[in-house]
């Protein structure tokens, strides 16, 4: 059934509700994914290794009589936020240049897999792109850099008023706004239905009112066969931070730090995630490998797994997409027919339902070439691509509502063609969003990535490997957390 996109409608709502009074916390943010095949929040081009390869385009301005203003350039660093997001940014940079033809923008196309190592590398050096994406939860670690600009010196306040507070809050840490939203996502698993079903789920009831973790689990061990996990999750090199963040809901770990701004990955609902992780895989249900971001939707695809993450609502338009491919060839080998449904993550005892939301936006950074005049036209172009039309497209690809009052004007005439049943999934999935808490400092942030880097990743994945137990990884978190913020400031026991 078609669906149409509408500034009032209860999606839109529900999104404003539940993340009303938001602060700011780290996360991963669709920006460790891979997908093949098809478009999603975060995909590779179809066919394509772009890994380790960086495309360069310059757009020069159209000539033109008289410049108001004197020539500036702009480079924009951008990974595939969808799958034809450069070559929409080149067409946008020519609209833009219609009214501003003393402006050159030269864009940079990453990988998701090289595009944080690459801008940090750049920022170091004093050699930052002027305009970049990022996830929210990656700001902090700009900002303690020293090259994060305050963009509230640059944008007016009607400007700013044209975007949601509750995204802005997200781009916001001690009260200074270091970047502008594109999306609020929710992430949580996708499955087959029938599968699901043959395995005893009823997956309207799972949709509409949730599920536990013990029955999660009965559900993973009857679809799990000789050729088919019951349950795979991306976790591969930065994305096992993605299972922590979002599978962690399940253990009710919603954020970095608690509501008293403790570290949270220190309590015991983080060894209980470990511990899960750890008797899923010594019992068969979940790869005891690390799987990669594009290879676990197309294993949903192909039947090797009934239930997969992250997963998102778009991923319905991806599976039908691939299904389609099978008549000229362009499916993924093995692709199966199968109906795709969005899924909750399940919750263990003691912990109330929620879901992973993350936001994604662009960030203006200062590099060698930066001054006052050159901010303000990075600012000013950065607020021209993440809104109207262009935000619109944006957030269409991902079937997503915009951030920005001029987004969900040009989004009303826009269908969705979404299932009854998993539109009303993900509209409950948004209301039960948690935002992170407020307070959190930049110091405090970049240190919860390097903890989630350095020590929380690597050692997920020997988890993973049989190479360490849940517990061995646990104690390694605990004393890495407890360098970096004293113990006094990491939680302990168990989290409510």
């Amino acid at each position: 059934m078609k669906l149409k996109k509408v500034i009032a409608s209860t999606l839109a709502a529900a999104m404003v509700l539940s993340l009303i009074g938001c602060g700011s916390s780290g996360s991963e943010a669709p920006g460790t994914e891979q997908s093949n095949h098809t478009t999603e929040e975060a995909p590779e081009p179809a066919g394509e290794d772009t890994a380790n390869e960086t495309n360069e385009t310059e757009v020069a301005p159209e000539e033109t009589e008289a410049a108001s203003e004197a020539p500036d350039t702009i480079t924009v660093m951008v990974p595939p936020v969808t799958g034809t997001y450069v070559d929409d940014m080149n067409e946008w940079i020519k609209e833009y240049q219609k009214d501003h033809p003393n402006i050159t923008v030269n864009v940079i196309a990453t990988s998701w897999d090289e595009h944080t190592s690459k801008l940090t590398t750049m920022a170091l050096a004093n050699e930052a792109p002027d305009i970049t994406e990022v996830s929210y939860g990656a700001v902090g670690t700009f900002v303690e850099m020293g090259v994060a600009v305050n963009i509230k010196d640059y944008l007016s306040e009607e400007r700013l008023a044209d975007y949601d507070q509750n995204a802005l809050d997200y781009m916001t840490l001690e009260d200074t706004l270091y970047g502008l939203p594109l999306y609020i996502t929710i992430q949580a698993l996708g499955g087959n239905k029938e599968m699901l079903e043959n395995a005893g789920a009823d997956v309207e009831k799972i949709q509409t009112q949730g599920w536990t973790y013990d029955e999660f689990l009965k559900v993973i061990e009857a679809g799990t066969t000789e050729d088919c996990y019951g349950f795979v999750f991306a976790n591969s090199g930065a994305t096992a931070a993605d299972f922590v963040r979002i599978f962690g809901v399940s253990a009710g770990i919603t954020a970095d730090f608690t509501p008293d701004l403790e570290y949270i990955y220190t309590s015991d609902n983080m060894l209980t995630l470990l511990e899960t992780v750890e008797d899923m895989v010594s019992s068969g249900y979940m790869p005891n490998y690390a799987v990669e971001a594009g290879q676990r939707l197309v294993m949903l695809e192909t039947g090797e797994t009934m239930i997969t993450g992250k997963a998102m609502p778009l991923f319905e338009n991806n599976v039908k997409t691939n299904i389609a491919g099978l008549e000229d060839g362009s499916a993924a080998e093995g692709t199966i027919e199968m109906e795709y449904v969005f899924l909750p993550v399940p919750t263990m005892e003691n912990v109330s339902e929620s879901t992973y939301g993350v936001v994604d936006g662009l960030i203006a950074l200062k590099n060698a070439n930066s001054t006052e005049e050159h901010l303000k036209n990075v600012c000013e172009f950065m607020d021209f691509i993440s809104s109207g039309e262009r935000a619109a497209m944006v957030d269409n690809a991902v079937y997503l509502s915009a951030v920005c009052e001029s987004g969900r004007k040009a989004q009303e005439a826009f269908e969705l063609d979404q299932s009854e049943l998993n539109a009303a999934a993900t509209e409950r999935a948004i209301g039960k969003v948690v935002a992170p808490p407020s307070g959190i400092t930049p110091e405090m942030s970049a240190n919860a990535k390097l903890i989630m880097d350095e020590t929380i990743v690597p050692k997920f994945q020997a988890l993973l490997a049989g190479e360490a137990t849940a517990q061995a990884v646990y104690d390694e978190i605990c004393k890495a957390a407890h360098d970096l913020f004293g113990e006094e400031n990491c939680a302990s026991g168990w989290v409510q």
